[in-house]
């Protein structure tokens, strides 16, 4: 794998106003995504794992500049597309493309296939007449449609075949990374694992790039070959998947990990049950966001100062002032 990144995401922010009163002053702000850094490898799954509120969904859209950020920069190839005009940006995003959480309401039900798929090609001026046609029938058949499939339109397919659908019109281009917005979360078990496969076999083929955003710790085990685990807009934990599987040190993913069902009986672990909820808005205090759920947390200290992402073992990043003290409540040893 090459270790210079696809994708490289740099104390990247997102904040949404709060407004209130007669005038709709802001009152305060939620901090959806906020000082976020990391970095993609080409031919990599980066799985992005969150309950929800946690900034996942809107960190991908983000990425892409779907949403604005509010301050940050965001590398493609070594290029900065944070200040680029919508021109240039779009000639950009031909090699970065999304799959939609909800295969129904990405597609426009006034569409044939046929026309959806086609329709990247067409806005970039790709192709036209029997060599777009071509191209289209060919990225039907690579995610397992059939041709006669072309004719149809949305609400004549099962949810599966409309996420195929979904994954054709983002290959249409050819990208390069895939920012992946919880693709199977809607779909029947079995049908998942067909998407799945699909997926793991296109990045094989293509050579694709992954931003895998999920809230199921079992698909991103499955398909993604490092994690970072959000909560509240920041990153508290990154580190290659079998690492957090087998030795996740933030209590946050610790608890993640134990809510996990597991096979075999006899290796059952006790759930670690969180209090509360997630709560968006910004928390009043200046320290861990995680602290007022965390079972461990140093009440003065977790609430007092806010603990950087830090590098604990070679690519295992972890926020969490337990950890740098090597205290068990952080889940282990600290640095070294």
């Amino acid at each position: 794998m090459s270790r210079q990144p696809l994708l490289e995401v740099h104390r990247l922010r997102k904040y949404y106003p709060i407004r209130g009163g007669l005038f709709r002053r802001t009152i305060g702000q939620i901090r959806a995504v906020d000082d976020v850094s990391f970095a993609v490898y080409p031919g990599e799954a980066l799985g992005l794992v969150g309950e929800s509120g946690s900034g996942k969904t809107t960190l991908g859209k983000t990425v892409l500049r779907l949403q604005e950020p509010t301050g940050g920069r965001i590398l493609f190839q070594g290029e900065d597309l944070t200040g680029l005009p919508a021109d240039e940006l779009q000639r950009r995003r031909a090699h970065m493309q999304m799959v939609f959480q909800n295969p129904y309401s990405s597609l426009n039900p006034r569409m044939k296939v046929k026309e959806i798929v086609a329709e990247p090609l067409v806005i970039h001026g790709r192709s036209k007449g029997r060599p777009l046609f071509e191209r289209v029938r060919e990225l039907i058949r690579r995610v397992g449609l059939d041709e006669a499939h072309l004719y149809r339109y949305p609400h004549e397919f099962s949810g599966g075949q409309r996420q195929r659908i979904g994954i054709a019109r983002a290959l249409a281009l050819e990208p390069r990374l895939l920012v992946l917005d919880e693709p199977t979360s809607a779909l029947d078990v079995s049908v998942q694992a067909q998407i799945l496969n699909l997926l793991v076999d296109l990045q094989e083929e293509l050579g694709l790039t992954y931003l895998f955003i999920s809230h199921d710790l079992g698909v991103i085990r499955y398909i993604c070959d490092r994690v970072a685990l959000m909560y509240l807009g920041r990153i508290v934990e990154l580190a290659p998947v079998e690492t957090i599987f087998e030795r996740p040190l933030h209590p946050y993913t610790q608890a993640l990990r134990s809510a996990m069902p597991e096979p075999d009986p006899d290796a059952q672990e006790e759930e670690i049950l969180l209090e509360g909820e997630v709560d968006v808005v910004d928390p009043g205090f200046p320290g861990c966001r995680f602290a007022p759920r965390c079972p461990a947390a140093q009440i003065d200290r977790c609430q007092a100062e806010e603990p950087p992402l830090q590098e604990v073992a070679p690519g295992h990043w972890v926020a969490c002032h337990l950890v740098e003290s090597g205290e068990e409540g952080g889940g282990g040893r600290g640095k070294g």
